[in-house]
C-alpha cells in the first residue's frame, strides 16, 4: 500500500521534525506500506503578511543569530534526507492508495510559513481516500477565518477528508463550525509515537533547559527567576535549538541530541508545544509558561496530558511550580490507552 503523508516535514524544527517521525513509523507499524511525504503547494502568499515579528534584535546580535539560523538549516537538512527520506526534489504526488494529512500546525494560515495560504492542507486534493491526524489551526481563530474570508474554501477541504483528527479544542470547534461535523481529538505523535531508545551522551555538567523560539522568552520576571535558581542550585543555563540573549550557552544539536539535552536536564523550561512534551516524555520537572498567545494550544495540551500543574503565569513563584512533583506513572497510562486509540483510527485511515 502507498501512503502519502502531508506535513511540514522540511520546516528546520524540532517539533516538526519529531511529530513527522513518531507520525511516519506509527503508520508504517500498521501494515506493510510504503510510506513518502508531500511537499506543500504553495497557496496565497498574502497570507504572510498576517504574521508579526515577536522580537528585534541589535546589529551586534545579529551576527551570531544569523550564523546560528545557518548552521541548524544545515543540520536540518541532513537528517531530513536520512531519516524522513526527503530529496531536494519536491513531491507533489496525489495518487496513493491512502494519504494522511498531519500532525503540527498544518490548519494554521496565520503562521509564518513559505507556502502561504494552501487549500491542500486543509484536503483540497484529487484523491478520494484524504484522512488528517491530530492536525491543528494553531492560534487561527474561527473569526480570522471569517475575517479573512475563507470559510468556503477551508470547509470545501475539510468536506473532502474521509476521516477528521485534530488535536485541541480549538481546532475541533472551527471543524464543527466550517463542516457541521464534530472531528475526533488525538494527541500528538510525539506523545504517543515512539522515541530512539538509545540517545547520543550528553557530559556539559548539571543544567536547567531553556528551549523557546529565538529571543521569545524575554519576560524580565522569568529571566530574573531562572537566573536566581541556577545560581542557588549551581547549574548552568542553557538554550538549545533557539537563540537567547541571556543564557551561559546557546547550543544547535541534532534531532537526537536535542532529545539527549532533555533527557539529561536538571530541569526545563519552555513556552513551546513540542518542549513541553519533550519535557514530559523524559520525565523532567519542567515548567511552561502561559501568556495570551499561546493559551490555546499549550493550556489545552497541558489539560489533556494530566499536566496543568505545570502552568506558569506572570505573579506566580516560577520555583515553586519546577521543583514541585510529577505524577509520571499517570502520564504513562495515558499514553499507552491513547497510543491504541491512534493505532486504531490509523488503521481505519488506511483502509481502502
Amino acid at each position: 500500500m502507498e501512503i502519502g503523508l502531508l506535513s511540514m516535514h522540511r520546516v528546520a524544527n524540532y517539533g516538526s521534525f519529531w511529530q513527522a517521525s513518531c507520525l511516519k513509523k506509527m503508520i508504517c507499524d500498521n501494515g506493510n506500506c510504503k510510506l513518502e511525504f508531500i511537499d506543500i503547494v504553495p497557496g496565497e502568499v498574502g497570507s504572510r503578511t498576517e504574521y508579526k515579528k515577536t522580537f528585534s534584535f541589535s546589529k551586534i546580535k545579529r551576527i551570531p543569530y544569523y550564523l546560528f539560523q545557518r548552521n541548524k538549516k544545515v543540520i536540518f537538512e541532513k537528517y531530513q534526507k536520512e531519516i524522513l527520506g526527503c530529496n531536494e526534489e519536491r513531491n507533489y504526488r496525489d495518487d496513493y492508495d491512502a494519504i494522511i494529512i498531519g500532525s503540527d500546525e498544518v490548519f494554521n494560515f496565520v503562521q509564518k510559513s513559505s507556502w502561504g495560504f494552501s487549500t491542500q492542507l486543509y484536503g483540497d486534493i484529487e484523491n478520494k481516500n484524504v484522512s488528517s491526524y491530530a492536525a491543528c489551526f494553531g492560534y487561527t481563530t474561527f473569526k480570522a477565518i471569517q475575517r479573512t474570508n475563507r470559510e468556503e474554501k477551508i470547509a470545501k477541504g475539510l468536506m473532502n477528508l474521509r476521516n477528521t483528527s485534530v488535536r485541541d479544542a480549538n481546532s475541533a470547534e472551527i471543524v464543527e463550525k466550517l463542516t457541521g461535523r464534530r472531528p475526533e481529538i488525538h494527541l500528538d505523535p510525539v506523545v504517543v509515537g515512539d522515541l530512539p531508545g538509545k540517545l547520543p551522551e550528553i557530559k556539559i555538567g548539571k543544567y536547567i533547559l531553556v528551549y523557546s523560539y529565538d529571543f521569545r522568552l524575554s519576560d524580565p520576571d522569568v529571566i530574573k527567576q531562572v537566573r536566581f535558581f541556577a545560581k542557588e542550585n549551581g547549574l548552568k543555563i542553557i538554550s538549545v535549538g533557539f537563540y537567547q540573549d541571556w543564557v551561559d550557552r546557546n547550543v544547535i544539536p541534532n534531532p537526537f541530541e536535542l532529545l539527549s539535552y532533555f533527557k539529561s536536564a536538571e530541569y526545563v523550561v519552555t513556552d513551546t508545544f513540542h518542549g513541553t512534551i519533550f519535557s514530559a516524555r523524559m520525565h523532567k520537572k519542567f515548567i511552561t509558561v502561559i501568556r495570551r498567545t499561546n493559551e490555546q494550544k499549550l493550556g489545552d495540551l497541558l489539560s489533556r496530558i494530566g499536566m496543568d500543574g505545570r502552568r506558569y503565569s506572570n505573579g506566580e513563584s516560577l520555583i515553586d511550580i519546577l521543583v514541585s512533583d510529577i505524577d509520571y506513572d499517570q502520564f504513562e497510562i495515558l499514553r499507552t490507552n491513547e497510543r491504541q486509540r491512534t493505532a486504531t483510527y490509523l488503521k481505519r485511515c488506511l483502509t481502502k
